[in-house]
């Protein structure tokens, strides 16, 4: 007969199963938490902030919160910047209004202009507006929406990767200096067109009239690389100017262009 007492072993490995399981759980809650962790770090003038549903929504302050469902809007002359805890940004132009799901990781675009820095290494964000999404884990970007006219999209560092959201496998991965102009009601993605990342930091509210941002010397970086490329003649970026609110990228011509033949429509 043995008269041991029994072994320790598999209360230990026991203990120990459940206090990872702990861990892991604590970890994920917390990290849920940051994310959704997100304040007003910037105001200007008109803006609103508030559930979606709310007849009077009120004017943001800074260091207000922005909760997961919450509504925020900018006036005709109003801008606004949001951080969250792991460093992502957003800003906002003139006459835009945004709303968030998914636990703060997605802004739906309903009109605007939104600039997005989102540092490597994050839980990433993605913005919804009407058939497009624009995804990224580590980006500097400027998405705007003008009505049923059209959207824009730019990247200046990192990489998105654009698609519609009623249609699968319809995608477009952007590098740094490429934008894209479409329709909001778009099927087929056009390919993008280039563009000047320094006119645009010269030139974009978004930028221009906010402390630096943390992906500077990674947009300086890929201008640096752009002016070589340019330098050799194997980049020639479109003749895009950005104007007023956000992006507002209009096409120009440096000398007057004869009268064009009428052509059919195809959303660029």
């Amino acid at each position: 007969m043995n008269n041991r007492p029994p072994t320790s072993a598999p209360r230990a490995e026991s203990w120990g199963r459940g206090l990872l399981i702990c861990l892991l759980l604590t970890a994920t809650c917390l990290n849920a938490a940051q994310l959704q962790e997100t304040r007003v770090t910037q105001v200007a003038k008109d803006v609103k902030l508030g559930p979606p549903q709310a007849a009077a929504p009120r004017r943001a302050a800074v260091g207000e919160s922005v909760r997961d469902g919450d509504a925020i809007s900018t006036g005709a002359a109003g801008r606004s910047e949001l951080t969250f805890a792991d460093q992502t940004i957003t800003r906002l132009g003139a006459k835009t209004i945004v709303s968030f799901s998914d636990g703060m990781r997605t802004m739906d675009l309903v009109e605007g202009a939104v600039l997005f820095q989102i540092p490597k290494g994050t839980g990433g964000l993605k913005i919804k507006t009407a058939a497009i999404a624009a995804a990224s884990t580590g980006a500097t970007g400027i998405i705007e929406r003008h009505g049923q006219f059209y959207i824009k999209v730019l990247v200046l560092e990192g990489t998105v990767r654009c698609y519609l959201t009623n249609r699968v496998g319809e995608s477009e991965l952007m590098h740094p200096g490429q934008i894209l102009i479409t329709k909001p009601d778009v099927t087929v993605l056009p390919d993008p067109a280039d563009f000047d990342i320094a006119r645009v930091m010269k030139t974009c509210l978004l930028i221009r009239d906010f402390p630096p941002l943390l992906s500077q010397r990674l947009i300086e970086s890929e201008e640096q690389k752009q002016s070589a490329l340019i330098a050799k003649g194997t980049d020639i970026p479109s003749n895009l100017v950005i104007f007023g609110r956000g992006t507002l990228v209009t096409l120009v011509s440096p000398t007057p262009a004869p009268p064009r033949k009428p052509q059919t429509n195809t959303g660029h």
